[in-house]
């Protein structure tokens, strides 16, 4: 099956599957965790007239750094007292973020990769999302030249041969969250692309297994596609970006291990806010530039519109955003679309767990004071053994233009390229020699 527009032809065929995904896990506020900081930091340096239960209420106003303006308009007071706490105690946001947050060790408690079980902590890293911090496999968001030989890959189907997680969504561990349920928020997507909007989400309910299906779809060009201008293919190789894009750029404010479209819309994001607001929230991986805090979340709620959504853009306005993508050069940033594409749309079911039984691994068993109460397992694999690639190509290239040419002119005015050779021999060549031979006749006589 394909289709054809102007000089870009793009088919659909089945491939053998060798691939590879991320998905990242969302944390929540930590109670425990939550009251060991308040203990630290009452006893270090707060106001003589703050007391703990101050603390303890204001302290959910942490999540306005995630969605500004979630907890109403008329907090800036409490958010301006609640930072001046914060940096007399010489804390970065970053670093309350890490200290309040549920841990990736006590979150996950097995996990089971290609049939074998070990620690999480092997596959699990805590690293940044739209949601603030979570526990993702198999993401790499900072360059590293060994990146791409670490990725981890998967050559077969079947939940057995995929990642098993068993989770720990212990409820009365819940403080602050910005999702009114009790579960994981899982977000699956490329492996080099920040967990954004572009992501597909899966709720984890609590004390029920799911099983998450991805259906891996790829999209690749052809190395004759890359001799085409960026204006005619409407898009971008990876490796073409830093001259393409980032050519007269002195630094950027994230940093990502490689060019894609949703990275260059998060970067976009992120600039944005530092033109309106002067900082950068502390989910985007950012290089040097000031970490927004709590007192310029009325800054953030105010250009809200301006860059969460999906064409962020310096000066838009809702009324004003296109409805299809005629012009290349017309994108948000200049953000081009990727000539690479993999997409990794999912499918899920699930079912309640028995609270009188615990999983170990491998199988459910009645083992006495071992029970699955307020756990969750999550089984994540590829469905099938192929996936779909589309593929772009040249529909048009000189060539075609050619062999369409002659071939024309060979139906209808009966020429041909032995009628070229022809017509410069009898026109050409025959005359010049004519001319050449009578020369020499004239000068002998």
């Amino acid at each position: 099956m394909k289709y054809i527009s102007d000089e870009i032809r793009i088919f659909i065929q089945q491939q053998d599957l060798i691939g590879y995904s991320n998905f990242c896990m969302s944390l929540n506020i930590s109670f425990y965790l939550f009251i060991m900081f308040i203990r630290i930091i009452f006893h270090r340096k707060t106001p003589t007239n703050v007391s703990k239960e101050y603390l303890i209420q204001e302290m959910r106003l942490m999540n306005e750094l995630l969605r500004p303006g979630i907890f109403g308009n008329d907090i800036q007071r409490n958010l301006t007292r609640l930072q001046d706490i914060i940096d007399d105690n010489h804390l970065t946001i970053f670093k309350v973020m890490d200290l309040i947050t549920q841990n990736c060790s006590t979150l996950l408690t097995m996990c089971k990769w290609k049939g074998t079980n070990d620690q999480c902590d092997k596959y699990f890293k805590q690293s940044l999302s739209l949601d603030g911090l979570c526990c993702s496999f198999n993401y790499y968001t900072f360059p590293d030249t060994t990146t791409f030989k670490n990725v981890r890959r998967a050559a077969a189907c079947g939940f057995e041969t995929g990642m098993t997680i068993v989770v720990n969504s212990e409820p009365n561990d819940y403080y602050a969250t910005i999702i009114g349920a009790y579960g994981v928020k899982v977000m699956i997507h490329y492996s080099f692309d920040y967990p954004d909007f572009n992501a597909e989400i899966q709720l984890v309910r609590l004390n029920n297994q799911h099983f998450v299906t991805i259906n891996p779809t790829e999209m690749y060009s052809k190395s004759e596609v890359k001799d085409l201008k960026i204006s005619t293919r409407k898009c971008i190789f990876s490796e073409e970006a830093d001259k393409v894009l980032y050519a007269n750029v002195k630094e950027r404010n994230l940093t990502f291990t490689a060019y894609s479209y949703h990275n260059c819309l998060a970067e976009c994001r992120a600039s944005i806010i530092r033109a309106k607001c002067g900082c950068i929230p502390y989910y985007f991986p950012q290089n040097s530039t000031r970490t927004c805090n709590l007192k310029d979340i009325q800054c953030l709620k105010k250009y809200e519109s301006f860059f969460d959504n999906s064409w962020p853009e310096m000066n838009q306005k809702q009324q004003n955003f296109p409805k299809t993508l005629d012009d290349v050069n017309k994108v948000p940033c200049g953000c081009i679309p990727d000539c690479l594409l993999y997409y990794y749309p999912i499918e899920s079911s699930f079912g309640t767990l028995d609270n009188t039984v615990y999983y170990n691994g491998v199988s459910f068993s009645k083992s006495p004071g071992n029970t699955t109460s307020n756990y969750s397992v999550i089984h994540i694999f590829f469905n099938d053994l192929v996936a779909f690639q589309y593929r772009r190509s040249v529909n048009y290239s000189w060539r075609n233009v050619f062999a369409s040419f002659g071939g024309l002119l060979g139906l209808f005015a009966g020429f041909s390229l032995m009628s070229i050779f022809e017509f410069l021999y009898f026109f050409i060549i025959r005359v010049i020699t004519d001319a050449c031979i009578n020369s020499m006749k004239h000068s002998n006589i």
